[in-house]
């Protein structure tokens, strides 16, 4: 039997406290001038043995799997990232008996309320000295560290040179956990008149650093993994890549969809431009659309009176299923090029949509292709939509959040672990 608690009971007379990740338990208790957010812990009353085998609140203790993430900001803050990483957690935990905390480090801060899934600490100061000490006072309690690397997210110029510094000095400490870096995004790009043109040498540097000294690599992007394989070096030049999942749960397998799913369109406000009013407005037609799901704060522009418009400002994650299968098509206005990072366009693509992209510009990135897994205003037909919603799903299946929590507990336990590529 498997051990559900963090650490052997503590008899007091006929009683048993302990600590159990169902409740939100962690990693240790907080130490002092620390605030740790966790569930309370559960008492279970346990009055021997019996015959027949250990009682359901009896437990054996082995030797259980604990990680740390280190990530700039965790839920309820709105960040692709936390929930991202949340959301891995929780599969590690329930498919891999693999259990995390979680170390925000980010410029802002978004205090959990109440209890919390995971126990979760705030660092106490953005500081390299801060970042070593933390880890190994504890480095005893973690078999691995998941740093997710979003450089903006750490510092507010994209420039987070003490987490390199820190990184790096984790590499050196003795007996420490594995040390894996999830790349979700490299350097920002601009002209010669922003701060990103100038700073990115820096920004280069500072992911390099954290490539060299890492024990581990991931992202998401094929054309990461090659900037990353081309500047890691040795030992950690292989890259596993893997696009992200869904953030809003996945579809049912053979659950039925209602006919007129085919007749709804989901546009999410945050990408979307308004220019593109007048190519969505004949898309509707061409697909014989009869409703407009609108996500977003935005309001959304005037598409016609022939079309229904359903304006939400957001789409809660345990809604999604029931969205879905009420909305078969979807737009976005997402750079082609990137779609392989979007939480959007894996919704999507885990809810078997049929996706327009306003312009493909003729791409194949991360196994995606024009006519195959999405279409175009101009190429758009409602006899294609069934086809190409079963292909974005087919491309889907195999980084979904089943197999890139397996792909991600291969790199915490050391196996070979295959790229998605």
């Amino acid at each position: 039997m498997t051990n559900s608690c963090l650490r052997p009971p503590h008899d007091v007379g006929s009683s048993v406290f302990c600590r159990c990740p169902c409740q939100g338990a962690g990693i240790g208790e907080p130490r002092p001038g620390e605030r740790g957010y966790a569930g309370r812990a559960c008492r279970r009353t346990c009055q021997g043995a019996g015959i027949g085998g250990p009682r359901s609140c009896e437990r054996s203790y082995g030797v259980m799997t604990r990680i740390l993430h280190i990530l700039p900001r965790v839920p309820p803050a709105v960040c692709g990232i936390g929930d991202y990483a949340w959301l891995l957690a929780q599969s590690l935990r329930d498919e891999h008996d693999i259990h995390s905390s979680f170390l925000a480090a980010g410029t802002t801060w978004t205090e959990p309320q109440g209890e919390t899934e995971f126990l979760v600490f705030r660092l106490p100061d953005l500081s390299t000295r801060a970042l070593v000490e933390w880890v190994e006072a504890r480095k005893e309690e973690f078999s691995a560290v998941v740093l997710h690397m979003s450089s903006y997210g750490y510092q507010k110029r994209g420039v987070p040179l003490w987490l390199a510094f820190g990184w790096g000095q984790l590499s050196q400490m003795p007996r420490r956990p594995r040390l894996i870096t999830m790349f979700h995004e490299l350097y920002a790009s601009g002209s010669m008149r922003s701060s990103a043109f100038w700073l990115q040498p820096l920004q280069k540097w500072v992911l390099r650093r954290v490539a060299r000294t890492s024990d581990a690599l991931r992202t998401n992007r094929q054309a990461y993994a090659d900037w990353l394989r081309g500047n890691a070096g040795p030992p950690t030049s292989e890259v596993v890549v893997m696009p992200v999942f869904s953030n809003m749960q996945e579809a049912t397998e053979g659950e039925a969809e209602p006919a007129e799913r085919w007749q709804g369109m989901t546009v999410f406000a945050s990408t979307f431009d308004d220019e593109q009013s007048t190519a969505l407005a004949e898309v509707c037609r061409r697909l014989r659309i009869q409703r407009v799901g609108w996500i977003g704060r935005r309001e959304p522009p005037s598409l016609g009176k022939e079309l229904s418009v359903r304006h939400i400002a957001h789409l809660p994650a345990q809604e999604a299923r029931d969205w879905f299968r009420f909305h078969g098509h979807a737009w976005t206005g997402y750079n082609p090029a990137f779609l392989a990072k979007s939480g959007i366009f894996a919704a999507f693509a885990a809810y078997r949509t049929a996706v327009v992209l306003p312009e493909a510009r003729g791409l194949l990135a991360d196994g995606l292709m024009e006519g195959v897994h999405y279409t175009t205003p101009g190429s758009a037909s409602a006899a294609d939509s069934l086809r190409l919603s079963q292909a974005l799903h087919g491309w889907y299946v195999p980084h979904n959040i089943t197999f890139t929590a397996a792909s991600y507990a291969a790199q915490i336990t050391g196996k070979p672990v295959s790229s998605f590529a």
